[in-house]
Order: C-alpha cells, then structure tokens, then sequence
C-alpha cells in the first residue's frame, strides 16, 4: 500500500513541477555513520545474553536537497528490535542464539526511514540487514541415549575399555562447546562417597571429540577387579563445559549415572559352608547308615564350576557319596557321609577326626582350585559293655552281732571291697545292683542300689540279730549280687557271690517271729473275746529261755495277756468312735540273770461297722486339654466324701483311660494329670472326648465304692491343611451354557475335627468371575458370567479349600476348563464409523475403503451389503442434498459382498455430492437357529483432490519424540492388556485399525514378551516376565501404524522397563547350623556368620535376619548376618548346653505394611561349651559314720558323695581328707584313708585302741580337674565302738513306728481345749537302776503349741492359742527322751500331729491354694461360637475338708459395681461347678466387653453400668473386693466376619486436562472388624476410557493409581489433554486384608475437561458462612434439579475480573457436564442460565466464564465455516487484482523518474 501511494505522490509531483528525493541512509563507506546499524549489529554482533529494552543504536539517514526534511524510522520484521521514530534502535525481546531460525541466529530486519512532503506524500528508503547473535555459555551438557549400562569381565585388565556409547552434545559454540569428562564423587553423605570415590579408583573416563559439541565418551579400567569382593558399581560421570574457563569463565556441569556389572571369571577356590564340619554317629552303627553332609560351592557365584568332594580318611572309616548339585540355584554341592567300617567309642575316645577335600570340575576333569577342611565325628555311645563286678567271689569273715543290742539296728559287713564298672557314656552306663539270693528275704541290702560307670558296693546287715553264731544255718551265708545295666537289663549283667563267715560271742534276747502284731476286734465283741496269741523264743536254755509275757502302753486296761502262753483277749468293751487303734508294746521277759527282754509292737485295730459309702460332689466332672498339651484347662480334683472313713479314700480310674494309662489320677487327693498330650484322633470314635469311669473306695471293711465319671474334651489343633482328591480336575462345557450350569465337583478332606475340619471352598484366582463354587464343592457358572470362547478358550482356575481353624489352613487344587465354541453371537465391525475420501477423478471400480467384520464364531460366514434406505449425500457446504436428479449418489458405491471393499460405482462428482453417508450391513447367515445376527457401520465418504497426508499416534507420541515409554512390574498374567495404541489417518479423519511390529535387525522385542493386536492396537504380555532371568530389563521394539490404503504409514517407539517385584524367597547358604560359643563369652561377642541371599533386586533384596524358639532373646544378630551373644545374657552350659532356635531370614525389610516380604527360615543350634566355674558340691554338709575297732584293714566305713555340674574333665571329682581331729600323733594313729575317686572312707591302720579317742572329726575336700581347680569341703564324724554297736540309748515305746523314725497322729480337732491330751510318750532307759525325763526338742513357735510332762510323758495343749487347720494343719514335734543316770544318753521321736477339720470357713476367691485372681480377671471369648460354649470356670475355695467345703455359686449384682445387667441372657452359670457358658451367640461389634459378677453365695440385686477404663475399674473394684465375689471382665475377641463396605456404589469427580495436583478422589471403606481382620486393602480391577463422541471404550492400564492401604486415587500422566470429551471409569475394589473373598467395589466415573471449560458463578464475601457446606449444598440443589446437566464443583476463589481481583465478592467455578462430557464454558453459561431461579434463590449472580480471559468457543461456528473459506477466496481476488495495478503504476512511475534524470543531465 505504501508503494501504491509512493506512486501516486510521485505522479503528483511530476504533475506540480516538483522533485522531491527518497531519504538515503547514512553508511560507512560512504559518510564514516553506521547509519542502517551494519556495523554494530551485523559486524560486531549481539550478545545473545543482552537484556531487554537494551539501546543498539541509532538510525541515521538523510534527503538529498532537502536537509530540513523531518525523518522519521520504523521496522518492518518480527518484535525482535524495535524502532522509535527518532531512529533509536532497542532489543524488545531476549535472544537465544541455539533456537530456530525463527528466534534463533537468522534474525532480519528491514529499517525504514520516510518522511512526509508538502503535499503529504510520503517517501521513505529501506535497508535489510540480519542480525548476528553471539554465543554465551547458556546451555549446560547434555548426555544423549540414555541410560548407560556396562559389564565387564573381572579379570580384565587395567586400562581396559568396558563402554564406548557415552555421547554428550553441548549446543553452545567455541570454547562454550568444549566438553570435559570425569568421574564425580558425590558429597551427600559418607556413604555415598564412599561409594562414588571406591568406583572412581576403580574406573575412569576420557572423552573424544567428533564435531564441535559433540563428544564420545570411554569408560576404562583403573585397577583389578574381583567379583567376590564388589559385583557391581554405580559410576557418576561428569560433564563440565568450558574447561579451560574461557571468555566469561562461567562452567556449567551435567551427571549421569551408568550401572556397571561385573562378571564373575574363575579365580577363587571352593569353599565348604561350615568348617570345621561336625557330625555325629552312633558306635556299631551299621555300614552305609548315613552321618551327616558335606557342602561346598565353588567361590566363584558368578560362573561356578561343579564341586567333586574327596575322602581322605586314613583309616576309611567313612566313605563320601558323590557330590550332587542342590536347588533351586545349583550352586552348591552336597556329598553324604555314610559308616563304612565298624566304629567302637571306647577305642576311639568318643571323637574321630578325618580330612575330606573339594576339588573344582571342568568338563569332567579336576582343575588345580582345590581346598581341605577337616571333618569332626562325635562318636555317640551304645549300650554294648556291661557291668562288671572287680571279682566273682569274695569271702569275710564277720563277729557275730549281740542281738540284745540291735533290735532293728543296720550296719555294713566289715572287710568287704568289692567294686562295680561299666565303661560306657554315662548315659548308658546306668546299673543297677541288687542281691539274687540271701539266707533270709530282707537280711542284707546293698549300697548303692544304682550307679553310673563305676561304684563301689557296700553290703548292709539289715537285721543284725540274724548273725548269729547259735543258728547253725546262719554260721555260713552266701549272698548272690547282680549288677544289671538298667537300660538293658535282660543281656547286659554279671554277678559275684560274697561268703560270710560267723564268728561267735555269747549273749542272747529273747525274739519274735515278727517284729510287728496287727490284730482286730469288732467294737461290738464282748469280754474275754480272744484277740491274738503272740509268743517267743530264745535261744538259750532253762530259766534264760523261759519267757513271761506282758503288755504296756496307752489302754492296755482294755486287754488280758496270759503271762505264760501269750493268748491277749477282751478285758473291757471297745468303742471304735473313740480309739479306732491302740498302739501297745508286748513284752517278752526270760528269766535269766540279768534277765534280757525283747518287745514288739501290737496294733490292735477296733473294726467299724460299716454302713456308709463314698459320695461324690459333684456327681460328675467335665474339662478340656488343648491337643498334644498336658495342661488340664479346667483342673479336676475328684472328691468322695464317706461319714465313717472321712478322708481314707483310694481313687482310681476303671474304665475310659488311653492304652498306655495317659490320664494319670492322684489314689489320694483325687487330681488329675496327663502323662502325655494326646491327639484328637486317639479320642474314642474320633468324637474329641474322653469319658473315664472313676471309682472312690473306703478303707472300712468290707470296703464300699462309688462310681463317678470325668468327661475331657480334647480341643483339636488345626494342624492339617485340607487336601483334595485331586489335584487337577478337567471340565469341557459349551460357551452357550446357561447360567448355574454345573461344571465340576471337587472335594477335599481335612484330617482335623470340628470347625478345624470343615471345609470352605472359594475360587481363589483364573476364573474371571464366570464361575462360582458352593460349599458342596460344586463348580457352576456365575449368574454374571459371559462365557466366550474367542476371549478365553480355558480356564486355569485355582479353587482353594480352607478350614474354619484359628488361624485357617489352606489347600488347594486347580480345576481346568475348557469351552467348545457355538454360533450364538452376532457379528461386529471392528470400528463403527469408517471414514474415507476418494478423488472425484478416479475411475470407477476404484477401491475406497474396505469395512472389516468379525464373528468370534468357528461356523460363521459373513455378507456385507449397503443398507440403500440409509444413503444421505451433502453438499459442499455441508448441506443434505434431497434429490436423486439429475445426479444419483445412490450408485456413487457398491460393496463386495465378501470382502467388505467399497469401490466406486459411477462417476463421481464433488460439485454433485460432497460427501456421501451411507450404513454398511453385515449378517452371519450360518446363525444358529434361523436367528437374524447382524451388524451395522457408518461409512462417511468425502470426495476430495488427492492429499498425501501423514498419520499420526496420539500423545505423548510426537514427531520429534515418537515414543512411548512405559514401567510395567515382573509375572504380568499372560494376556494382559499393558496399553491400547491409538493412530489416526487425517486423511478421514479416521482411526487406524491396522497396526504392525516392526522387525528390527538389531534388536526389538526378541524374546516375543509382548505382542501388538492388528486390529485394536492393544499392546498384550506374551510371555512370562520374569525380572531376574531377564537380559535386558529394558525391552524396545516398534510398532508401525498403515492407513487404510496401505500406502502411508507412521512408526512408534514402544520402551518398556521391567520392574521388579518381590517374587523370591531368601536362601540361606547352609540347610542349618550349629554354632558354639563357650559359657563365659559376653556382649558383643561374635559367634558366627550366617548368609542368605535373595535373586530379587533392590530392597527386595535386602535381608534382615531374626531369631525365634526359647532362648532367642539370648543372641542378637545383625542385618550383615553377624550373630553375637546378647547385651545383659550370660550364658551356663550346666542349666542350658544348647540352644535350639529358629534362624529366620526376611526380605524387603523396609516395607510398608501392605507390601509383600518374604522369609525362610533354618534351624540353628547354638551349642555352650563348659568351663569349670562350678565348685563340687557334696550331698550333705556333714555326714556321720560309725565302726568298730576290731574290724579288718581296709573295712569300708561310708561314703561320701558330692556333684560337680559341669561336664567333662571340669566335673571329674578327686577326694582327699584334708584334716584330722584329734591329730594324728603317729604313723599309726592315722587310722582312716579315703578313694579318691569314690569317696569310700575306709581303715587304713588298725583301729584298735581307737575308740578311746572317739568320736573323730575329718575334713573332707573334693576338688575338679578342671582349670582353675575348684574345690568344697564337708565334715565327716566317725564314731569307733570298742567292739559292740550298742549306743545305750533309751528305746521308743511309744510313740510306736514302722520303718521310720516319725509318727503321725490324728485324733486331735482344730480349735481343742487347753490342756487337751494329745497322746502319752513312753520310752525305757537301757542303763540299769535309770528313768526316763521327758522333753520337747524345739525352739520353733509351731512346737509351743504343745506341751510334754517330764516325768509321764503326757503331751497336751499348752498355749492359750486356737488350733487353726486352715493355716497350719500338721505340727512336727520332736520328743527327747533323756537317760537320768548318764544324759548324755538320748533318743528321740518325731511326733506329727494331723488336726482334724471342723466346719469353721465361708467360701472364697482369695484364699485359694495355688490360684490367684486378678481384679478383675480377664478372659475372652470368640463371638459367633455357639450357646453353650465355655467362657471361664469360677472357683472358689472353703478351706474346709468335705463335706464342709461345698460352694454355691450365683451371679451378683451391686449398685456400686460396673455388673453387666440381665446378665442371664448373654450367660449361664452352673451353680454348683462355677461353670460359665454362653446363653446366646455373641456378637462383639454389638457389645465388646461384660463384667460378669459372680458371687459364691446369694445374689443380690443388679444395676445397669457403663464400664469405665480396664484401669479406673480395677481401682473401683479393689474398693469391694471382699473375697466371696469373683470380678470377671469378659472380653468377646473379634472374627473377620465382616465385609469392607463403600458409603456410595457411584462416585465422580474431575481432573484438569493438565492436572494441578496429584490426588483425585478418596473414598474409604469401612469394615468394624478389629486390627487386621478390619484392614482394607484397595485396588482397580478396572479402568475404561469411554469416549463419547466416538462411542468408543478403550482400557487404559496406568491412567490412575490408588494407594493400597489408603484407598487414595491419584494422577498416573502428566496430561490427559487427549482425554477431552470423555471420561474415564474405574472400578475400585476394597478387600478384606485377610480374606480376599470378602470386597466391596464401588464405580467412580472422573471427567476430564480444560480450565478453560470452567463457569462460574458469584457471591457476596461472608465471614460467617461456611463456605464448604454451601457449596456442597448449592451443588445438591443444582443437580437434583437438572434434568441434563451434572454440576462438579471445581474451585472456590475471590472473584477474577479482567482488570484484577475483588476480596468482597466469591467464585464458584464449576465444571458443566452433559451427555457425559465437560462441554464448554459458553455452553456451559447457558445451562447455568437455565437454573438461574436456584442460583438467585442463593444470592448468586453474574454466571460466566470461570477465566475473564477466556473467549467465546468457536464451536457454535462450526456450521457456517463455508462462509469464511469464500469470504477468503473472495479476498485471495482482491488482492491479486490490486498487486497487478500496482505493479503497472510502478513501471510508470519509473519510466517517469528515468525521463526526468535525463533531463537534468541535459542541463
């Protein structure tokens, strides 16, 4: 336009007769001015870093002829520079000189300088110049196909280069393009520089320069590697530019991480696991049984070699198996060792050590990687030695004994040495010695009885008076011993025989047959009835044999004896209430001088008539014991009470018990106890219940009984998982089946009983929902289910049976069905709409698009036609053309009937019809059944000039980065969709159904894990992923997308990284170990180091290790495997030699709750070796011995015995006596020696004369062998008599005893009198002429109860004290008989006085032996069990004897206690056992906790409270606890048996196109289970784009993620800009954390729209409002009263103007959604429009745009785009007329101005 008015100022001026020149710039060559700027900013340049509004310069130019002329300047190019009209130049934008040309370096701009004539025509000059931008150092390094990943051998050797693919470019020029390369330490923290500088020793890096900004780099080998020491490395390699800091100096530094692996290489030798290897076996064992294992692996784990394993026992006592590689890894090798050679332990010490050897294969042969370890055999012991006496016959010869003197007296055969050895292990080296035969039953015994390894034997003379020397017989005995191995008595054995030879002496007593008369009389029997007849003899003769016969003792008034021949009868009548018994002594006198007497004790016993039996309270006991324990739950004590034998009851079980007599009843106190745990499957019938018949029996005569029955429940353990029949079952089923057609019946069984036993079916996995299982097993197709054999052919399903156990067992199996195809389904067009274009100027026959069909059915057979009624034509401005005349689109195409190509059928015609439409029919005319199945498509065909348009993939997939890049985890299922191509062909526009991988020649997907659906686009796993046996982690391949006419195509990029999951479970390095540590090692000492190891990667990788079993908190270990003795634990090899635990390792230590870990576990046996830091300890701390003087040399005198606890030499004992008093003042006066081995005090000189000196006082030391050597003392007193054993004491008559030195006494009642008579003492002095004086020998408080009459003997109630059973109910009193001539002579009696029980205590839950309750006591109870189930068994004890102690027990309630009320219909109380069951089925989510109340006596009266806290009610409750009431807090304990569920089903929400924040939308689910049975674990099991303008459904795999343990829904791409229009649904799951049957889902439906979609609405600014609820309630409002539109609630701000914001005013913004889709903010008004009454109804106004900025849509112009193309077409006219007419304007005006220069030349 300027030109065209430069023109016609010309032509004005031509006309006037006036010249007026174009404005010249000033240039450098011509006026020394940089007037057109070349100079600054095209020779000198601009800095590419210069600021904005930046002065350049100045433009100068001039007119010739007219100096005065005012210029003015402008440009005419993009906004680079900018121009004021006085001519000065600024930078009006930053430059970056490395963009494109656009903006970049080829920067031209035109100058202008015009200025105005005096007519106003305008003349101007111009000058191009292009502007050269500088370089800064603005753009930092770049590294280029990334990532980087290396492996390198580690016997490479230094200087090695292991990668050569480095490339870094830097954009920038110059220096500022110069690159350097190093390797970077990373200073974050210790660790990671340690890391980074281990792998910058080890490597290095140097560059290579290809091109300016291009380099290569070369990572090389520093030092050796070893691949046992570091596998791999992670290298930072830095970029820096600029090294040698050039120009501004300014650096800038890029890094980038490359993995580098390192390869194993043969270099290390084998190693054995456990070294030194220990083993045991037992001794004979036979050949070829096997002893332990050998292991070893070669040292190399990268490429390990097979291990052979060699024997190197010299005396091939073993032999090796060959070695066999072990799984799953086969890197180790195990060899057995097998017996080869008998092996006997007492030849080899218990130990045997041998050498074995491993030996590196290759191919076959031994390589020189060899190494030797020792093998260490513990020789265990078999019982094959046995017993062995030192000699088989031993003859003594003994005095005779004074049988005067030693009434029931022991003492040893004197000159005896007779020893016993067996040199097996202790254990089995256990003997027995007792005597065979002897001249009479019960004369001699022998010491010890039992012994271990070695003993020395003494013989005992029981009955002294049985030497002697007038009985012919006894004048020569033999005595036959036998020493038998205890644990083999039968052939393990030996005997010797000892011959005793009497000597005689002079002096015999009288004697009696027995030393003990028991006789009985009814107390009903009259006087002179005979009782007894007892006599004696004596071996002397005349008056000394002739004996006379008395009774003395308490009631001998009752009884006449006969003097002379001993008949005792009936002198007064017996009542047996009174004295059941009497105790007398019945004497026999000769009548010699001094005469001798002998008594014996007469028990005469007063029978009772016995009419009553026992009676059982309860009538029956029931209890319970969990399987394989011997803990009785609930303890039974069985009572009988009998009113005439009170306490004197025998139990025993009759009937009911196991075989081998398990359940074990006390006969005395009625407990019963378990010698063994039993399993349920002993139970009779297999029905877990015992049932023993227990009968009580009195000790009257004749004996009455009574039968009672104890019922034991054994509570099976769930320790058995359900097994199926099989475990693969098969099914083929038509895909037509019905719905709850039967497919298969599966079974399993369960060994268990109960709800252990019963079996749940569910199908766990590869059913896909279509099929269903009942609890008989029975597998039937699910109501929802869409069998279809085109998607699924098989079902692989996984059917689980588990039990109803605590915790449940599982079993599993899997069921296989296969679906035979039918023709039931109608066919489909692969895409419903087919678009197409085709020139008008093809000819006909000419294809044009081929519309593809399926039918999933085998039998089909598809025909494609034109549904003729559906043809509509349009004309180029888009509108319908309705007549046929004079051209007929009808016949514009045809289609092949089987192919479905559609070519052209007449001329075509754009003038004619545009664009034609028409609906494409195919049907399966092998349908089943005559059924019409058929398909429509809508083909849209656009007559078009012929375009060579490109196709293209959908974002993120661009041109200059045509990739997709996805992360999938490892073990995918087969089949998978992992993501849907999608391409377009903008010909149509129209989708592409026909995609293809590309075969690369390098690469791709060449292990075929992923596969491309032609038609869909779906990309689908192929194959199995596994993570760790993969290669590459990193999988390409590329996927080329065909346009219809297959002549144009476009490629995609298709990376996927493989990540790892946590799918493998440690392994350790050894089966088990075993460690030992000795007793004295502390904290942190280190006993071993244990290795396990994981094939996963990363954490999933790393182990931690743990510690289990009894004992376990003894040790610590760390997570390096290092185990170490505990902080605080101090270990003791004699209280526990070994440790067996659980060594536990786990993976993925790090791991947040819902993440998988995975563990194994081996067993670990830590062995404590002994030290001796035990002292010997003696048995007793003084021991007492007596001998005579006249005995032989070397007579035994008694044995002393101490332990030592440890083991081994630290517990051999040594004895010396260490002191002698009085001492020695001879060689001879040393009378006694002692063995050292077994304490054996002996005579070492004669005694005699020693009984002057007697008693003596030794101190005898044991001392160890170990080191140091400990020792402990003991004193020894020994008595020597002068030749008699008589001591001369006084002789118990009564009390009268057995076999023991103690009576006990229980005629006495709690509570007596004072001064009662308990009983009256009577002994006899044996000094002639002497009496007896009476004393209690005690200072204890118990004995002061009591007191004793000096001179009678009479012993009474002395204390003003009451007698109280309950709390002490024997009372031991030693009575001291005292000789009143020599004092020193005493004897004494143990008297134990049993009180007799009264009814004198109430019943009580606090005094109960052995039990004790809390306050209040807490038991639990599982709901849903049924009634009758046992909750608790409340005992409370009455510390009286039956029949006084029985308990009523009743529930109790108190106002001021916390008592459950109504108590009865939640329980039920047994009021006589205290027996609390359930009443009703308990449900803990309806009431959690009961304080039950129970009351041993009448209840009160009941108040309903609420509990407080467990601490607030045992503080209120200790306030009442009285005793008699029992608190039990009942706590019913949770069962996972509810359901996670949703609030809503249906949920949306929306997201930005690019969204702004990561969370979507959360909705959790509620389950009221407790801890993890109420944990949910959330998933999407399904995610859909549905598009709604196409109508079409795509699966997106990633679009979103939900948190699994929170249920939070958040973004998974950073755009969804290619999601507009649509919205996605996903299906999200909440399962319950233990049983995944048991989810809820609910559908959330998120639209995607642009910010720019949003509407809004406005408000006044309210403090007081809460703005949340109203908005919520506006939304409410709005969509309850919409019919078509949804209102989503985006944004609530201050309200957004044009010209800025207002605080006193609010936006609403909102998100309009109709037909399923965001519509757009024009729209979208108008809607709001449309409840404009809500929104004025709320005070709102002012409905818009969300953002002021935001322009109308164009969308609402889309019909009138035809105007605009010929309004365009019309302007294209235009504007070439008027370039022509200008153009002939300006060749006049030239023509002009070249005339009127010539002229001026002329003149």
């Amino acid at each position: 336009m300027e030109v065209f008015l430069t023109l016609f100022a010309g032509l004005f001026a031509v006309a006037c007769g006036q010249i007026n020149f174009a404005p010249v710039f000033d240039t450098v060559n011509t006026t020394g001015v940089d007037g057109d700027l070349r100079q600054r900013l095209v020779t000198q340049g601009v800095l590419e870093s210069t600021a904005e509004f930046t002065v350049l310069g100045n433009l100068k130019a001039h007119v010739p002829g007219n100096p005065s002329a005012l210029l003015k300047y402008e440009a005419t190019s993009d906004q680079t520079l900018k121009v004021i009209e006085n001519g000065t130049v600024l930078l009006n934008r930053p430059l970056d000189r490395e963009a494109a040309s656009s903006t970049g370096n080829n920067l031209k701009v035109t100058f202008v300088a015009y200025y105005l004539t005096s007519t106003g025509a305008r003349l101007s000059a111009d000058t191009s110049i292009t502007i050269t931008v500088l370089d800064v150092n603005d753009v930092e390094p770049a590294f280029q196909k990334l990532p980087y990943n290396a492996k390198v051998a580690e016997d490479a050797s230094v200087g090695f280069t292991l990668y050569s693919s480095i490339e870094v470019i830097d954009l920038d020029v110059g220096y500022y393009s110069e690159i350097s390369l190093s390797c970077y330490l990373d200073q974050q923290s210790a660790e990671s520089r340690a890391q980074s500088q281990e792998a910058c020793e080890t490597f290095g890096v140097k560059p290579r320069q290809n091109s300016q900004g291009n380099y290569t780099g070369f990572v090389f080998l520093k030092k050796p590697l070893d691949y046992e020491v570091k596998k791999g490395y992670t290298m930072t390699i830095q970029a820096i530019d600029n090294p040698t800091r050039s120009g501004t100096g300014l650096q800038l530094m890029t890094t980038i991480n490359i993995l580098i692996e390192v390869i194993d290489k043969q270099d290390s030798p084998p190693r054995f696991l456990s070294t030194p290897i220990t083993v045991t076996v037992f001794e004979n064992a036979d050949n070829g049984t096997r002893v332990g294992f050998i292991t070893a692996q070669d040292g190399d784990e990268g490429s390990p070699r097979p291990i052979k394993i060699v024997n190197k026992d010299p005396n091939n006592l073993f032999y090796l198996m060959p070695a066999e590689p072990q799984a799953p890894a086969n890197l180790q090798y195990v060899s057995r060792i097998q017996v080869f050679k008998n092996i006997d332990r007492e030849t080899q010490l218990a130990r045997y050590d041998f050498e074995v050897e491993a030996i590196e294969m290759e191919n076959g042969v031994e390589t020189d990687q060899r190494v030797t370890t020792k093998v260490i055999v513990t020789i265990l012991d078999m019982d094959d030695n046995i017993p062995q006496f030192q000699q088989s016959l031993y003859n003594v010869s003994v005095l005779e004994m004074d049988s005067s003197t030693l009434v029931n007296a022991a003492t040893t055969v004197p000159g005896l040495n007779m020893r016993v050895s067996d040199p097996d292990d202790p254990t089995n080296a256990q003997f027995g010695i007792s005597i065979l035969s002897q001249p009479t039953a019960g004369l001699y015994s022998v010491s010890p009885t039992n012994a271990t390894q070695q003993a020395q034997v003494t013989l005992i003379v029981n009955q002294a008076n049985q030497l002697d020397y007038e009985n012919p017989s006894m004048r020569r005995q033999q005595i036959l011993l036998l020493a038998r191995d205890l644990n083999n008595p039968t052939d393990h054995s030996s005997t010797a025989t000892v011959i005793i030879n009497l000597e005689d002496s002079n002096d015999n007593t009288p004697e009696f047959l027995v030393q003990e008369y028991r006789a009985s009389v009814r107390e009903d029997q009259v006087v002179g009835t005979t009782i007894i007849k007892i006599t004696g003899f004596d071996k002397d003769s005349g008056n000394n044999g002739l004996l006379t016969y008395s009774l003395r003792g308490t009631g001998i008034e009752k009884f006449n004896v006969d003097p002379s021949t001993g008949l005792v009868t009936l002198a007064q009548t017996l009542d047996y209430e009174n004295t059941p018994a009497y105790q007398l002594l019945f004497r026999a006198q000769d009548n010699g001088t001094p005469s001798r007497e002998a008594s014996v004790s007469l028990t005469i016993t007063v029978l009772d008539y016995n009419d009553f039996g026992p009676i059982f309270n309860p009538p029956s006991y029931q209890t319970s014991v969990n399987e394989g324990e011997t803990n009785i739950l609930i303890p039974v004590i069985v009572k009988a009470r009998d009113e005439e034998s009170l306490d004197n009851i025998t139990y025993t079980i009759v009937s009911g018990n196991t075989i081998d007599n398990a359940f074990v009843l006390h006969p005395r106190t009625g407990v019963l106890s378990m010698s063994r745990g039993l399993n349920y499957e002993e139970t009779p019938q297999k029905r877990g219940t015992f049932r023993l018949i227990v009968m009580a029996t009195d000790a009257d005569s004749p004996p009455q009984s009574a039968n009672t029955t104890i019922d034991i429940s054994i509570i099976d353990k769930n320790n058995h998982d359900p097994q199926f029949v099989q475990s693969l079952y098969t099914a083929t089923i038509s895909e037509g089946v019905p719905t709850g057609y039967f497919v298969k019946s599966v079974s399993a069984t369960d060994q268990d009983f109960g709800s252990n036993g019963n079996i749940t079916y569910y199908i766990w996995s590869g059913g896909l929902d279509h099929f269903t299982i009942d609890q008989m097993g029975q597998v039937t197709v699910s109501s929802g289910a869409a069998l279809d054999v085109d998607d699924v052919r098989s079902y692989n399903i996984l059917i689980h049976g588990r039990d109803q156990g605590s915790p449940p067992r599982t079993g599993s199996t899997t069921l296989s069905v296969t679906l035979t195809d039918s023709n039931n389904k109608d066919p489909f067009f692969s895409q419903q709409v087919y678009i197409g274009s085709i020139q008008e100027t093809v000819s006909i026959g000419t294809s044009v698009l081929q519309v593809k069909a399926n039918d999933t059915d085998s039998t089909k057979s598809l025909q494609y036609s034109i549904e003729r009624l559906s043809i509509i034509a349009k004309s180029t401005d888009g509108t319908p053309i309705a007549s046929i005349y004079p051209y007929d689109y009808r016949e514009a195409f045809e289609i092949e009937p089987t192919s479905g190509w559609i070519k052209v059928k007449s001329g075509l015609s754009r003038d004619s019809a545009a664009a034609i439409d028409f609906n494409v029919i195919v049907k399966d005319v092998n349908a089943e059944n005559n059924q019409e199945q058929t398909a429509k498509a809508l083909v849209i065909i656009t007559i078009l000039g012929s375009a060579d348009l490109t196709p293209y993939f959908a974002p993120p997939w661009s041109l200059t980065n045509p990739t997709y890049y996805y992360t999938l985890p490892e073990e995918l299922a087969i089949g998978t969709v992992t993501s849907t191509l999608i391409a377009t062909d903008p010909k149509g526009p129209f989708s592409i159904n026909n995609f293809q991988e590309v075969a690369e020649p390098n690469g791709g997907d060449l292990g075929d894990y992923f596969s491309v659906n032609q038609t869909s686009g779906q990309v689908k796993v192929n194959r199995r992923l596994d993570y760790e046996n993969l290669t590459f982690k990193l999988i390409k391949f590329r996927v080329r997308a065909f346009s219809r006419d297959g002549l144009r195509s476009v490629d995609a990029n298709i990376t996927i990284q493989v990540q790892d999951i946590n799918d493998n479970v440690p392994q350790f390095s050894q089966s088990k170990y075993t460690v030992t540590v000795s007793e004295d090692k502390v904290y942190p000492y280190q006993i071993a180091s244990v290795f396990a190891r994981d094939l996963d990667s990363g954490s999933y990788s790393e182990i931690q290790y743990s510690l289990s079993g009894q004992g376990h908190e003894k040790f610590m270990i760390l997570k390096s495997g290092l185990l170490l003795i505990n902080n605080g634990t101090f270990l003791d090899h004699e209280t526990t030699p070994e440790y067996s635990l659980l060594l536990t390792a786990q993976d993925n230590p790090q791991a947040l709750s819902s993440e998988v870990r995975q563990r194994s576990s081996v067993p670990l046996t830590i062995q404590v070796t002994d030290i001796n830091d035990n002292a010997p300890s003696f048995s007793s701390p003084e021991y007492s011995f007596l001998t005579v003087e006249s005995y032989d040399l070397n007579t035994n005198i008694g044995e002393v015995r101490a332990v030592d606890r440890d083991s081994g030499v630290n517990g051999e004992i040594v004895y010396t006596i260490d002191s002698v008093e009085p001492v020695p003042r001879t060689p001879e006066e040393d009378y006694f020696g002692i063995s050292s081995e077994s304490g054996m005090l002996y005579s070492k000189n004669s005694l005699r004369g020693a009984s002057s000196k007697s008693p003596y006082k030794l101190v005898v030391k044991a001392q160890d062998k170990g080191s140091p050597v400990l020792m402990s003392t003991t004193i020894v007193n020994i008595n020597v008599s002068s030749g008699q054993l008589d001591n001369g004491k006084p002789i118990w008559i009564s009390p009268r005893f057995g076999d023991s030195n103690a009576v006990t006494i229980t005629n006495l009642t709690e509570h007596a009198d004072l001064g009662t008579v308990v009983i009256r003492a009577l002994a006899v002095p044996r000094t002639p002429g002497a009496s007896i004086e009476y004393s209690i020998l005690s200072d204890n408080e118990e004995t002061t109860e009591f007191a004793i009459d000096k001179d009678t003997g009479i012993v009474t109630v002395a204390r003003n004290r009451t007698l109280d059973r309950e709390k002490q109910e024997t009372h031991d009193l030693i009575l001291l008989a005292t000789d009143t001539l020599n004092r020193t002579l005493q004897s004494t009696r143990l008297l134990s006085i049993k009180l007799q029980d009264i009814n004198d205590e109430e019943p009580s839950f606090n005094n109960c032996p052995n039990r004790q309750y809390d306050v209040p006591t807490e038991t639990s109870v599982r709901e849903g069990e049924p009634v009758g189930t046992l909750v608790y068994t409340a005992v409370a004890c009455d510390l009286d004897n039956p029949p006084y102690n029985t308990v009523q027990y009743s529930f109790y309630e108190n106002s001021t206690l916390y008592c459950y009320p109504n108590i009865t219909q939640s329980f039920k109380l047994d009021a006589s056992t205290g027996q609390i069951t359930t009443n009703k089925i308990l449900d803990r989510e309806s009431h959690t906790t009961y304080l039950i109340c129970v009351k041993a006596s009448k209840p009160g009266q009941r108040r309903k409270r609420e509990l407080p806290s467990r601490q607030e009610l045992e503080a209120h409750l200790r306030q009442y606890s009285t005793g008699d009431v029992l608190f039990l807090l009942v706590t019913v304990s949770d069962i996972n048996d509810n359901k996670p569920t949703f609030a809503k089903a249906n949920v949306y929400t929306y997201i930005f196109s690019y969204p702004i924040k990561d969370t979507v939308f959360q909705q959790t689910a509620s389950d009221p289970d407790l801890g993890d049975k109420g944990r949910v674990r959330y998933s999407i099991i399904l995610s859909q784009y549905v598009n709604t303008a196409k109508g079409r459904n795509i699966s997106v795999f990633d679009a979103f993620k939900i948190n699994s343990d929170s249920g939070q829904v958040s973004v998974g791409f950073q755009s969804y800009k290619y999601f507009i229009g649509g919205y996605f649904e996903l299906t999200i799951k909440g399962e319950d954390y233990l049983n995944t049957n048991m989810y809820s889902t609910y559908k959330l439906k998120i639209y995607v729209g642009e910010k720019t979609s949003q509407v809004r609405v406005v408000m006044d600014a309210d403090a007081n409002r809460d703005q949340q609820l109203f908005v919520e309630t506006l939304e409410k409002n709005l969509n309850q009263n919409s019919q078509n539109a949804l209102y989503i609630p985006t944004n609530t701000r201050y309200h957004k103007t044009a010209s800025g914001t207002s605080v006193n005013q609010i936006d609403i913004c909102f998100f309009v959604v109709k037909n399923n889709r965001v519509i757009d903010s024009f729209d979208g008004t108008t809607s709001l429009n449309e409840v404009q009454s809500i929104l004025s109804s709320q005070n709102l106004y002012s409905p818009g745009p969300c953002e002021p900025a935001t322009t109308k849509s164009l969308e609402g112009w889309s019909a009138y785009w035809w105007v605009l193309v010929a309004f365009a077409i019309f302007m294209f006219v235009i504007i070439i007329i008027l370039i022509f007419a200008v153009r002939a304007l300006y060749n006049d005006y030239k023509e002009s101005m070249l005339a009127i220069t010539k002229v001026q030349l002329v003149q």
